[in-house]
């Protein structure tokens, strides 16, 4: 039975090309409509507004909707600051306040840093692969280990979360399958089991490696001018000071 949700999660591997996009964006600005009467505006309003009022500034290359702001693309930074300066653009019809732009902008933010042990219960022997893992979790944690018991039927994943109840309990696996001329979903499925991961504490002498000796002789007995020298040297160390004493007898020099 699959998911009646309306709400959909998706976690998007950011590829080349929108890792350049990303760059690119950085000389772009957001124009976002502050005084707008029926009908709301659209990108062809915004290129009229730069056509017919703006024919002395710079121009965007590109303008693009990102409702309900406008994104004006610049390709160059000079460009980009002079009309960033304007603050507004306005016309007979509508008024635009300008920001920069910023991907963080409109979005919610979730810090993972939360070590959560996963047990996955309910997948099949044919969608048993590290696939289904991504597919089912990778909306919710970062997946940094994965153990997958055929025998007991049960996969393991440790990983790193918002929190303990952010792993849902229940999910939905499915995959496509065509026959003659329509697609049939096949879904199975299955349950969640999370708990806290916990990670042996590590204290900063399991950096370092063991104490060495600083050795150091240490003269007791001066050397006569004449006759016999009884010499006694000490060897001191920082875990264990063995004594070796030495007696020999030296020529005069």
């Amino acid at each position: 039975m699959a998911s009646n949700s309306t709400v959909a999660r998706g976690m998007i591997d950011l590829g080349d090309e929108m890792e350049a996009t990303i760059v690119r964006l950085q000389l772009a600005i957001i124009a976002k409509p502050i005084t707008a009467p029926p009908p709301v505006p659209t990108t062809a309003d915004v290129e009229a507004m730069f056509a017919n009022h703006y024919q002395a500034s710079p121009q965007p290359v590109e303008i693009s909707y990102f409702p309900p702001d406008f994104v004006l693309q610049f390709d160059n930074k000079k460009n980009y600051d002079i009309v960033l300066s304007y603050q507004i653009l306005t016309d007979n019809k509508y008024t635009f306040s300008l920001a920069p732009w910023t991907h963080d902008a409109r979005c919610h933010l979730e810090a993972w840093k939360i070590p959560v042990n996963i047990d996955i219960h309910g997948i099949p022997p044919h969608a048993f692969h590290p696939k289904s893992l991504s597919v089912l979790l990778d909306p919710y944690c970062d997946i940094e280990a994965y153990t997958m018991d055929k025998k007991s039927g049960i996969c393991t994943v440790k990983g790193t979360a918002r929190s303990v109840s952010s792993i849902p309990v229940t999910g939905f696996l499915s995959y496509p399958q065509r026959t003659g001329y329509e697609i049939v979903i096949h879904t199975f499925p299955v349950t969640m089991q999370t708990s806290l991961l916990t990670i042996p504490r590590r204290y900063s002498s399991d950096w370092h490696q063991p104490p060495h000796f600083d050795i150091q002789p240490i003269c007791n007995n001066p050397r006569p001018k004449n006759g016999n020298n009884k010499k006694t040297l000490t060897w001191s160390g920082n875990a264990i000071e063995p004594y070796l004493k030495l007696n020999s007898k030296m020529k005069e020099e």
